[in-house]
């Protein structure tokens, strides 16, 4: 029997829409698109004068990069690089923005991942500078570019919310997005490039609806989950357990409306494991391509694992007192849940902390739920459990990496409160939002008997 992951909220479609589906499909990606354009533009997320910067540091790898590229330079490896001493001294983009010849003896590459992200922009500055010779035009529409991929694939994300949950939920997960000055600060990123972030997400999204429309899963479904992660460990392997549990989460609502529902859910367990092993060959894939860029870089097999185990090592701790001195996963932990003071969500001068919205959250679902066992309605606690999920695995999609890398995670403290916005954020406010929704409707519907 098919499984009902949307059962109430079928996007409204005209008649013809049932022969030509892949055309209806395309209209309504389309259709997101243009509203993630105008979305980007009224937001002037594309300006660093109107919502700031985020990580100058990083992004001057992938300025020098495009640099390289723009002047038809190469590297070995196709690493992404500074022309400076310091490399996080901001001297690439003003020679980006300058147009700068630069000596690509003086191209220092940075060995640390295999910075995809650099390579594709470069290639994208390549085609802006046909139209656009002025540098500093050029990286406000990279910015803007890289906001209205965020919104578009935001907007594909709430699209298969409305579906599942409702209008509301999905007009939730919107507004926390639009409200949070991180992601809003930080969607343009030209190193971090958040659109990327989604792909894992996106590609579990995608495993489910083909599942559930076919009564079956495709391979490629699969292949694709594993593609998705390997093309954002290829753009950075920081945060890679939080978009590992990030591409499960579609199929734990599955797993989870399922037997709220009183169905089979076993299938959707082994889904789960195959989209898990294929997220992990992708990381594999991505390890692989890593190393024979560092092949071709050192000339030698050796050094490019040694420096793969060196970047590795510098980030990674699995136990308390490792990699730095005095630094321990419960200390991390409590410093970004409890301690950060970082806004998460602003609207007309009020703000809510990470550490407020949980508890709120968690205060209102326990409640709720207590209440709803009270008044002896199992049907509203069973259309609560799928968010319920999806909230618990996006609080700890983050927290997974502070346990994995606490070390970078204490180091990197203007990163991590974006990353718990990222995920923990939006499926708060959504949570939130079915919580309202799951009590209008018990006031509307009768105890059944």
């Amino acid at each position: 029997m098919q499984q009902d992951f949307l059962p109430t909220k079928p996007l409204p479609r005209p008649a013809w829409a049932g022969h030509h589906r892949r055309l209806w499909t395309f209209l309504q990606a389309l259709g997101l698109f243009l509203i993630a354009a105008p979305l980007a533009l009224l937001l002037k997320n594309g300006s660093t004068y109107a919502t700031g910067s985020w990580d100058d540091y990083s992004q001057a790898l992938v300025f020098g990069r495009m640099l390289q590229m723009q002047q038809d330079q190469s590297a070995p490896g196709g690493f992404m690089g500074v022309y400076t001493q310091d490399w996080g001294d901001g001297e690439n983009r003003y020679l980006y923005r300058d147009n700068t010849p630069v000596d690509p003896r003086d191209f220092q590459s940075y060995t640390h991942q295999s910075g995809l992200q650099g390579w594709a922009l470069g290639v994208l500055n390549k085609v802006y500078s046909v139209v656009e010779d002025d540098g500093v035009t050029r990286e406000t529409m990279l910015y803007t570019t890289n906001a209205i991929l965020y919104y578009f694939a935001t907007l594909l994300a709430c699209a298969a919310l409305y579906r599942a949950a409702g209008g509301l939920p999905a007009l939730a997960w919107l507004a926390a997005v639009c409200l949070a000055p991180g992601l809003q600060t930080g969607m343009k990123d030209l190193y971090w490039c958040l659109w990327i972030w989604m792909l894992p997400l996106l590609a579990g999204i995608a495993l489910c609806a083909l599942t559930l429309s076919r009564d079956k899963t495709p391979v490629w479904a699969f292949v694709l989950a594993g593609a998705a992660c390997m093309v954002r460990c290829m753009c950075g392997f920081e945060f890679v357990s939080t978009f590992l549990i990030l591409c499960e989460i579609p199929l734990v609502w599955c797993w989870a409306r399922s037997l709220a529902a009183g169905r089979p859910a076993g299938k959707w367990v082994l889904r789960m494991v195959g989209a898990g092993a294929s997220a992990l060959a992708g990381v594999a894939a991505a390890l692989g391509v890593w190393l024979c860029q560092g092949f071709f870089y050192y000339g030698s097999w050796g050094e490019s694992l040694a420096n793969i185990l060196g970047a590795a090592g510098s980030r990674m701790s699995v136990s308390d007192d490792t990699v730095r001195e005095g630094v321990t996963v419960a200390g991390v932990l409590t410093k970004y849940l409890v301690q950060d003071t970082t806004p998460v969500l602003t609207l007309a001068g009020l703000s809510l902390t990470l550490a407020q919205l949980l508890a709120v959250t968690l205060g209102a679902t326990v409640l709720s739920a207590a209440a709803m066992a009270l008044l002896h309605r199992k049907d509203a606690l069973g259309g609560l459990a799928p968010m319920a999920c999806v909230w618990v695995l996006a609080v700890a999609a983050p927290c997974s990496w502070l346990v994995l890398s606490k070390a970078h995670s204490d180091i990197h403290s203007h990163l991590i409160p974006v990353l718990f916005q990222f995920s923990a954020v939006p499926a708060s406010v959504a949570l939130l939002a079915v919580l309202v929704t799951a009590w209008v409707r018990l006031a509307r519907t009768p105890r059944r008997a």
